[in-house]
């Protein structure tokens, strides 16, 4: 049997796409350890969205980035219709998910680029829960906890205002070439 975290687990507040994550990665990481064994902590902290370094990890996290070598492989394929070499960052991955390829057309043929990264972190999240299913106090639910605190901290700053300086910025650059 796993072992669990249940009084860690049993701190940390719900999450919810689209709102702002419960807490920073900082403050998760010093949770982490003051309430886990030095090991855990260290392995939670290796934790991110993606890595290609998992054999340290349980099964269900492995699944988890296996979906998301998937997910980003077929976004490879979808980008070789404007770059061709994009075939060749592919990676590695035998398993195939079906709800991979609707998601990914859908947010390559978005206009609006932080919808179409929604599209794919919302994918991501269903992944979590779907692969975190069964796992509430375990070092995989704190893994998982983690991931989804860095998807919801990818849009902390993304507003229009930013946005929208940050064009200006890059056309008032390219323009004094």
């Amino acid at each position: 049997m796993a072992k669990e975290y249940t009084y860690f687990a049993g701190t940390l507040p719900m999450q919810f796409f689209g709102e702002k994550p419960a807490m920073s990665l900082d403050a998760f990481d010093a949770d982490a350890a003051r309430l886990t064994d030095e090991k855990t902590a260290e392995l939670l902290q290796k934790v991110e969205l993606y890595t290609e370094e998992t054999a340290h990890f349980p099964e269900a996290v492995k699944k988890f980035y296996d979906f998301e070598t998937s997910l980003r492989n077929t976004l490879l394929d979808l980008r070789k219709k404007v770059r061709s070499d994009a075939g060749d960052f592919k990676r590695s991955n035998p398993d195939f998910y079906s709800e991979i390829a609707a998601a990914a057309a859908q947010a390559f043929n978005n206009p609006d680029l932080l919808e179409a990264e929604k599209i794919l972190d919302r994918l991501r999240w269903n992944a979590l829960d779907n692969f975190g299913a069964g796992h509430y106090t375990d070092f995989t639910a704190l893994a998982f906890y983690r991931i989804k605190i860095a998807i919801l901290s990818k849009y902390i700053d993304r507003t229009p205002e930013k946005g929208n300086a940050a064009l200006e910025n890059i056309l008032d650059a390219v323009m004094a070439e």
